[in-house]
């Protein structure tokens, strides 16, 4: 095989490789995201039927100091918001309360009948971004609790920057992820009973398509720019010379 080939062929793979895996690891969030004025519990008293997760946290939020705090706040209750030291990945994930548990088969052109999408995985692999993982949080007493956060204030908070999360609240956990999360929690002294989740469904599901659209455009340009880039550092490198001059 010629060395031009061999060139168009590592570059082309290298570029979908570190493409497929910003595709993966990347979310525009924080760009098309409207950081809101920070939610009271005025606010949220004299507006009860609103659901106000993922709003950003007022100064009178109650902050989780421990996991004695946690368990002792009510399901689907009580807003609460926490300052984590600290986070571990579980690597556990549970599909979003807002996605169908159901896809379509499709095959040349034709819809055949649904597919059940598993409630929990234990794989990153998420294309769809149909899944939100398990963390363990650390709070400030170093004691440890199950959340569900956004992957960018994890990063943010696995960097050692302090992060106030947004309002939340303690939800159920299935008796699946309990299975599969049974082993980090006993490692940790970590209570199953709730977890602390921090998303706002509606505006998930709202903005969910204009996310994937982003992320794809984004992933594009790049693997066109590193393949791009590779070739021509290549042919450089090997002193091949472009047959269009």
């Amino acid at each position: 095989m010629k060395k031009e080939k061999i060139i168009v062929w590592i570059s082309t793979i290298l570029g979908l490789l570190i493409a497929f895996f910003f595709f993966l690891k990347w979310t525009p969030e924080r760009f098309f995201k409207h950081q809101g004025a920070p939610i009271t519990m005025r606010e949220i008293e004299a507006d009860l039927a609103r659901d106000f997760s993922g709003e950003t946290a007022g100064y009178d939020i109650f902050r989780l100091s421990g996991a004695a705090d946690f368990e002792d706040t009510w399901i689907y209750y009580n807003y609460v918001t926490a300052e984590p030291v600290g986070i571990i990945s579980t690597g556990v994930y549970s599909l979003k309360e807002w996605v169908s548990p159901y896809s379509r088969r499709v095959h040349r052109g034709r819809t055949y009948g649904k597919t059940k999408k598993p409630e929990v995985i234990e794989s990153a692999l998420d294309i769809w971004e149909d899944y939100n993982q398990y963390y363990l949080l650390e709070l400030p007493d170093h004691s440890y609790i199950l959340a569900q956060i956004s992957p960018k204030q994890a990063d943010l908070i696995a960097r050692g920057q302090k992060v106030t999360l947004p309002i939340g609240r303690k939800v159920g956990l299935s008796s699946t992820a309990k299975s599969y999360l049974s082993q980090i929690c006993e490692d940790y002294h970590v209570d199953t009973s709730g977890v602390l989740y921090t998303f706002n469904d509606e505006w998930q599901k709202k903005h969910y398509f204009l996310s994937f659209i982003i992320r794809f455009l984004v992933a594009t340009v790049l693997f066109f720019t590193v393949a791009v880039g590779l070739m021509t550092i290549g042919n450089k490198i090997f002193h091949i010379e472009d047959p269009k001059q």
